[in-house]
């Protein structure tokens, strides 16, 4: 029986494929420079540690009331918020896991009832970003963090469900009993999935769970 769900945030939950841009794009501030450090980090030429500490340093000052702000914007998927309301009244616990950041991780917690998000956090004292980042889960490590939260719940990962839309969900999907792709952005995570969904509506997600839903 599986008893968990756990998801991707961006662009998964979220239509945004990634909170890092997003933020340069709603501040005006995707400039040269925060282009070249996402292309080196695609080329294997820096670290994703090193990309995240030279994104990061773009918002130093920036008060942290403003980054809430900007998320409040956020769109989800279409019917995504239907479809994590659904489940939960149906007695699953939800989480997600993403390397994204807080004010989006956090609001999808508030908002939609996860009973836990785990993400990168941008550093912040007393109310302002300081250009600091706190890395909690690397590009290619969410199996380690899924880990982590499985014990946390006393649960097996074959008691879980993974869904997900990149490369860098694939680690979840490895180990979780059953896994969807939604809105894949990959032909590695398409394979690597138990269900890939065909249309970018979160309904799909909802009905791939409910076939295989065992209580």
């Amino acid at each position: 029986m599986k008893k968990m769900v756990v998801f991707d945030i961006d662009g998964t939950i979220t239509s945004h494929v990634s909170s890092w841009r997003y933020i340069h794009e709603r501040l005006g501030l995707w400039d040269v420079l925060a282009k070249k450090y996402q292309d080196e980090f695609l080329a294997g030429k820096i670290s994703y540690r090193r990309f995240c500490q030279l994104d990061a340093a773009h918002w130093k000052g920036i008060k942290e009331s403003r980054m809430r702000e900007v998320f409040e914007g956020v769109k989800y998927s279409k019917n995504a918020e239907k479809v994590i309301r659904k489940l939960k009244s149906r007695g699953y616990r939800l989480a997600a896991v993403s390397t994204g950041l807080q004010f989006v991780a956090e609001k999808i917690k508030r908002d939609l009832g996860f009973d836990m998000v785990v993400s990168n956090r941008l550093n912040v004292r007393k109310g302002v970003i300081t250009g600091g980042v706190t890395i909690n889960i690397s590009h290619g490590a969410k199996g380690i963090a899924l880990k982590k939260m499985l014990r946390g719940f006393d649960l097996k990962p074959s008691e879980m469900i993974a869904v997900g839309d990149s490369e860098g969900d694939i680690p979840m999907m490895e180990l979780a009993g059953y896994s969807i792709a939604f809105n894949s952005c990959s032909e590695k995570l398409s394979r690597a999935a138990d269900y890939v969904c065909k249309t970018r509506d979160f309904m799909e997600v909802y009905r791939a769970i409910s076939k295989i839903d065992g209580r």
